[in-house]
């Protein structure tokens, strides 16, 4: 899968959780994500490898970053929490920290990839 591709796909994810791009964040969450995609080993430090990274692509803060990504994940339990559980594969009882938003995000888009090659 291309960079392109990978980008389109969680953007389309994003959409069907009822994120759009009118949100301060979606291009922050979709950088997140993507970093995640690449290396599994940046969630295990997400404020050093991912927040950082975003925050330095995007010029602001890496606490704006995680806000941001938390804002996100609020609106997607809100607008679509059946298709967040669903994705999460584990019991949701609120909305995921934004770390865990990421990972949730990454985790099932690369199933959902790994699906499509077989």
């Amino acid at each position: 899968m291309t960079d392109g591709e990978r980008m389109e796909h969680i953007e389309n994810e994003l959409q069907l959780l009822g994120i759009t791009k009118r949100y301060r964040g979606y291009r922050q969450a979709v950088l997140a994500i993507e970093l995640a995609m690449e290396n599994e080993e940046n969630l295990q430090n997400v404020t050093g490898r991912i927040y950082k990274t975003v925050a330095v692509h995007c010029g602001c803060a890496q606490s704006c970053i995680e806000r941001n990504i938390r804002t996100i994940s609020r609106v997607a339990w809100k607008a679509n929490c059946p298709r967040l559980k669903q994705i999460a594969r584990f019991p949701l009882y609120a909305p995921p920290a934004a770390s865990e938003f990421i990972s949730i995000l990454a985790t099932h888009l690369q199933r959902t990839q790994k699906e499509q090659l077989l």
